[in-house]
């Protein structure tokens, strides 16, 4: 049996430095016309990447999320906040966890269709884009006793078409053997 699988991708620095370059090169850019103007794009750009693009997309971006022994961890991403911390802190990071006595069911769901382990080998994911805004709905769902959770599975289908599909369905027996 499988100790751990882990999907999506961990944070790191990356959201503040692409931030802070791209900023840094349409500051450049303002420089040619004069120095308020550099500054103000500056600010503009750094602002609208770290506050606003970053935090509505970093689910898609770096939505990691692992399987272990007792239940699935992932990344709190409840609130803006928490987002934030991600961007800023990426070295402390809160976790969620759902033990697997709290899961009722868990299927995949592909843009709007939901397949279980009984069907889960006539998917037929399309293909993901590089943009994070325009990737289409790939998740694995749990239905909790109070609620649902939604992991993401678009960063996997991105990077590794050919493998997500295999460990995914493994990941579904896993999930079932526990909860059943």
């Amino acid at each position: 049996m499988i100790e751990k699988a882990e999907f999506g991708k961990k944070v790191n620095r990356r959201p503040l430095i692409v931030s802070l370059l791209l900023s840094l090169i349409v500051g450049g850019l303002g420089s040619f016309i004069n120095f308020s103007v550099a500054l103000g794009l500056f600010l503009i750009i750094f602002f609208l990447l770290v506050f606003i693009y970053y935090p509505s997309n970093l689910s898609k971006l770096f939505g990691h999320w692992q399987l272990e022994k007792h239940g699935v961890s992932y990344y709190k991403l409840i609130s803006y906040h928490d987002r934030l911390k991600m961007i800023f802190l990426p070295d402390r990071i809160d976790y969620q966890f759902i033990s697997f006595s709290q899961v009722k069911k868990c299927y995949i769901v592909e843009s709007d269709k939901k397949y279980d382990l009984q069907n889960i080998l006539t998917i037929k994911p399309a293909k993901q884009s590089f943009f994070p805004w325009l990737r289409k709905p790939f998740y694995l769902a749990l239905d909790l006793n109070k609620g649902k959770i939604l992991l993401d599975l678009s960063w996997n289908q991105r990077h590794d078409p050919k493998n997500t599909l295999y460990r995914i369905s493994n990941v579904l027996k896993i999930i079932n053997e526990k909860i059943n």
